[in-house]
């Protein structure tokens, strides 16, 4: 998913900041910053919410889905696999490496998509 490390880029070029001041204003290393720009690693959850609000943006912004992309929360609605199932791929390996139990999944899930939380709870369960 090399949409991240695009976002990123893209919102510190905004800011004005290189990696060092990226580092400093979102309290993390240098070599973090390095990692997520050259796409070596993703940030974990709560890095990427603490990112996200530095950076006055949403999650969906920060990792490169954009409302066009974004399924539709309408009764009925079909979802689209193809802008969630990486994140939601990854974040899936992050919590079975780390032993997280199905209610701080859960509560992932409502940050990362509120609107369509349910939907995506209701959907995991049948994935």
């Amino acid at each position: 998913m090399d949409a991240f490390p695009n976002q990123l880029r893209k919102l510190l070029s905004l800011k004005g900041w290189n990696q060092a001041k990226a580092a400093h204003e979102l309290g993390l290393s240098q070599s973090q910053i390095s990692d997520y720009l050259a796409g070596k690693s993703e940030p974990y959850l709560s890095t990427a919410v603490a990112v996200a609000r530095k950076l006055r943006v949403s999650l969906d912004e920060l990792s490169g889905l954009t409302p066009g992309r974004l399924v539709a929360a309408e009764e009925g609605a079909a979802y689209h696999v193809e802008p969630y199932q990486p994140w939601v791929e990854t974040l899936k390996r992050r919590w079975r490496r780390k032993g997280t139990t199905r209610a701080e999944m859960e509560l992932a899930i409502r940050i990362l998509f509120p609107d369509d939380a349910d939907k995506m709870i209701e959907w995991l369960n049948r994935s």
